[in-house]
């Protein structure tokens, strides 16, 4: 079950230090507008309970001192008070920078993210090339390990935020974003991107995936493995449409044929939790659905409507259905 997207439900060390600098500033907020209130219905209040002046000028213009004085008094406490709420907040701020920048380690595990519209592509680095391994849309981490999100766009400014374990950071084109993060709560968190990057900005999400240490190292590794195909003989007509047909022009199955780049690899496609980067559950009515007509589902996205017959249709959605 995927959790509540919010910062204000840290999942990690870095999402709590600002989830505590947030709350500071909501209370200061509060204060700050409750004695503003306060002030506003209290000069009202005397405003309408004063009368007519009566008294001869000099008098008049002695509590005219009066008030001045007084009104120069609050409006410097206030100003002076101003000047140190900004202080501690610009201190807390920077507090917050150094302990996000204190999960850096030597030997954290490195993933990269690109953002693509609209979809976001996963790569899993190691010092042997042969043992990278790429997905799509969704985004696995081990509970207590820091680790490096390397961000990056193929296209426009995306910006890749998951609320419960991280601020926002920008992906620019031609440029690498660094965060470290280390989630502490294992269970599944939404990620999106926070940037407008187009049509279908809103349709942008992805699973974020907290494991135990332990079993994320499994997981890893399956991963790397070649796509697991059904042997029934509907998946395997599914195997043979998908490189007859354009799929395999644009998406990566390893151990087949298909080594197109342009979209998602779905070696693993069965494994995921959602379609077209967070729009759907993957299930096969709806994975039918978007074979049968992405653009309905998500206009403008780079997924070209393909004429299946509803025999390849049916063999197409046995053949995905089934990698694991």
């Amino acid at each position: 079950m995927m959790q509540v997207q919010s910062a204000l439900d840290p999942a990690g060390a870095g999402s709590a230090s600002i989830a505590s600098l947030w709350w500071f500033m909501f209370a200061i907020g509060t204060v700050v507008f409750i004695g503003v209130m306060v002030a506003t219905a209290w000069a009202f209040v005397r405003h309408r309970r004063a009368t007519p002046a009566a008294e001869p000028l000099a008098f008049d213009k002695r509590v005219d001192d009066a008030d001045d004085k007084r009104a120069s008094r609050v409006v410097g406490i206030a100003a002076a008070t101003t000047v140190a709420i900004l202080i501690v907040t610009f201190a807390l701020s920077l507090g917050t920078s150094r302990a996000n920048a204190r999960l850096a380690t030597e030997d954290g595990a490195e993933i990269e993210i690109v953002g693509v519209q609209w979809w976001w592509e996963v790569r899993y680095l190691d010092s042997l090339p042969s043992r990278v391994v790429r997905t799509a849309n969704e985004l696995h981490l081990p509970a207590g390990r820091s680790v490096r999100l390397k961000l990056r766009s193929r296209d426009v400014i995306h910006s890749f935020w998951a609320p419960n374990l991280h601020g926002k950071m920008d992906m620019i084109p031609g440029r690498e974003n660094t965060i470290w993060v280390r989630a502490d709560r294992p269970g599944t968190y939404r990620a999106q991107c926070a940037e407008f990057c187009g049509l279908q900005h809103t349709r942008m999400a992805m699973a974020v995936v907290i494991h135990e240490a332990p079993e994320y190292d499994a997981w890893l590794e399956s991963l790397r493995a070649p796509a697991r195909i059904q042997s029934d003989s509907l998946a395997i007509a599914g195997a043979a449409a998908f490189v007859r047909l354009p799929c395999a022009a644009c998406h990566m199955i390893r151990g087949t044929d298909a080594l197109g780049q342009a979209g998602p690899d779905l070696t693993h496609f069965a494994r995921r939790l959602t379609i077209a980067a967070g729009e759907l559950p993957n299930t096969p009515a709806n994975l039918s659905a978007w074979l049968a007509n992405p653009q309905a589902i998500k206009p403008g996205n780079h997924m070209p409507n393909v004429s299946l017959s509803p025999a390849d249709l049916s063999a197409l959605v046995a053949y995905l259905s089934g990698l694991q």
